[in-house]
């Protein structure tokens, strides 16, 4: 029985207040007589307007499709390039030699000089931690180049 009753109350507060709102009842004109008014009174209206714009709104040129992370994987293998960080890790700065950066993570020690030639052996890693920019790889081996 109580059920009943806030139902009944949400329904009279829902349809008073789409009446307040001014549901069903035809707009006016500012200035203009009421609904009631005489046929003289009433304004012409407007054409209805056309479904299409006079002129097309310009466009952009296609651009290309949006990079999604598994669009063009970092390599994985041994990988040469320059040393952009060094230090005794476990975070390292490297670009590779086609211009790929990559921030790369190793725990054991190694040391690696800024600005020294080598090459690094990558690996993907499920580690989610910051190094720096570019691609964050594991970094398994490195070599010097001479």
């Amino acid at each position: 029985m109580m059920r009943m009753h806030a139902t009944l109350r949400i329904g009279v507060a829902v349809a008073a207040g789409a009446i307040a709102a001014g549901c069903g009842s035809t707009s006016t004109q500012p200035g203009s007589p009421g609904v009631a008014g005489s046929a003289s009174s009433a304004l012409p209206s407007d054409p209805a307007p056309s479904s299409l714009p006079s002129d097309p709104a310009p466009s952009l040129p296609p651009s290309d499709p949006a990079r999604e992370p598994g669009d063009k994987p970092p390599a994985t293998g041994w990988v040469s390039g320059v040393v952009t960080r060094g230090g005794t890790g476990p975070c390292y700065g490297f670009t590779a030699d086609d211009g790929t950066r990559y921030a790369l993570y190793n725990t054991s020690g190694l040391e690696l000089t800024q600005r020294d030639r080598v090459k690094v052996q990558l690996e993907t890693t499920m580690v989610r931690i910051y190094c720096g920019p570019g691609h964050l790889m594991a970094m398994t081996a490195a070599e010097p180049i001479t």
